[in-house]
């Protein structure tokens, strides 16, 4: 009855899921509709306008996490089934929540351990939205084979393949001379814009992604690909907004400090176009306390300007954790040209290990479940 009712939970999860994505829009003349007093309603419009122009210039980056390990297979699919385990994860980051141009994401995920054949499959049901009109949902697949090198190490392969589908709201939005008309007489007409008829509504396409992963019982490190096949995310017609591969290496080391105890560096190094970024920090295990800080940005660098726009965020993480379930919460504090203004970032995870049973390995295999795989 247990395992229905939790099969019956992980559904409505899925169901329930109406959140969103860090992704662009191709065209900056786009505006969210609103509808105050003229001098409100132009100053908030011209905000928005502008939140659009970064975003825009941000190009098709991925949705980032805090927690990076709270869900390790949104990470790389070689991390599936790795620990002997069957999960379910939750994770809810809203970043910016002060801003116009604010982000929501949330992914459930479920990781199936295959123990007589040595493999992991993992699924993803993920959904993120960027201000009201523009929303991404995915579902995600995942097998990993772990081959094992010794007592103490394997070698994890994993590879994913995943269907997106896109939508936007154009009721929603504003064009450039439909502004031009409400400054001068605060009315919205109809768009004369050309452009406008060249969108498309919703569009669906395939991504594909592999990953590797070396664990050993005091360390791990890995490297993934996400977009192997750089689909194509534009949303005007005859036209092309190719997603950059992302590149990742990630890895970690367990310290052990006495029993119950331990501290977890780790890092997380990741690429996409002209888009870099390093999550570095430690999780300091206190059973059943888990307590961190991670510092997200690229401060080295020759130009001292460039460096302080690299600089993003300090990040305070605090879970509780045992056998059986995790609950963890951090928060951004943000320290780039947005400052505390923005509001940070307010990201939420939770896992819950299932009494599912699909076979035991060799004996020395069970020494996998101690491993150093990161755990928040």
């Amino acid at each position: 009855m247990l395992q229905k009712f939790l099969i019956l939970q992980f559904a409505i999860f899925v169901t329930l899921l109406n959140i969103c994505r860090f992704t662009t829009i191709e065209c900056s003349t786009l505006i969210l509709k609103d509808k105050p007093s003229l001098m409100k309603g132009t100053l908030r419009i011209l905000l928005i306008g502008l939140s659009m122009l970064v975003v825009n210039n941000a190009s098709a980056q991925d949705p980032q996490l805090s927690q990076n390990f709270a869900n390790p297979i949104l990470l790389s699919p070689a991390f599936a089934g790795l620990q002997d385990q069957n999960k379910v994860y939750f994770t809810h980051r809203n970043q910016w929540p002060n801003q116009s141009a604010n982000y929501q994401y949330s992914a459930t995920g479920l990781e199936v351990s295959l123990g007589k054949i040595n493999s992991g499959i993992g699924i993803l049901v993920a959904t993120d939205k960027q201000f009201s009109s523009l929303q991404t949902n995915n579902l995600t697949l995942q097998y990993a084979y772990h081959a094992n090198l010794n007592e103490k190490t394997l070698l994890s392969m994993g590879m994913q393949g995943s269907l997106v589908f896109r939508s936007l709201d154009y009721s929603k939005l504003t064009y450039g001379d439909q502004l031009n008309r409400f400054i001068v007489n605060g009315s919205l007409a109809s768009t004369t814009d050309p452009l406008a008829s060249q969108y498309v509504n919703a569009i669906h396409y395939g991504d594909l992604a592999a990953g590797l992963l070396l664990n050993h019982a005091n360390y791990w490190v890995g490297a993934s690909v996400h977009h192997l096949n750089r689909p194509n995310q534009s949303l005007i017609r005859s036209s092309d907004q190719l997603i950059a591969p992302k590149y990742a290496l990630m890895g970690g080391i367990s310290i052990p400090l006495s029993e119950g105890k331990s501290l977890r560096p780790a890092l997380y190094l990741k690429n996409q176009g002209a888009f870099s970024q390093l999550d570095w920090g430690t999780s300091l295990q206190l059973d059943p306390l888990v307590i961190g800080l991670w510092y997200r940005g690229l401060p080295i660098s020759k130009n001292s300007a460039e460096s302080s726009s690299r600089r993003e965020s300090l990040i305070g993480l605090v879970g509780i954790q045992n056998n059986r379930f995790s609950f963890g919460y951090s928060y951004d504090f943000t320290v780039s040209g947005l400052g505390v203004g923005s509001g940070g970032a307010h990201e939420l995870s939770f896992s819950y290990t299932l009494n599912w049973d699909f076979g035991q390995r060799k004996s020395y295999q069970r020494y996998r479940q101690s491993f150093a795989c990161p755990k928040f």
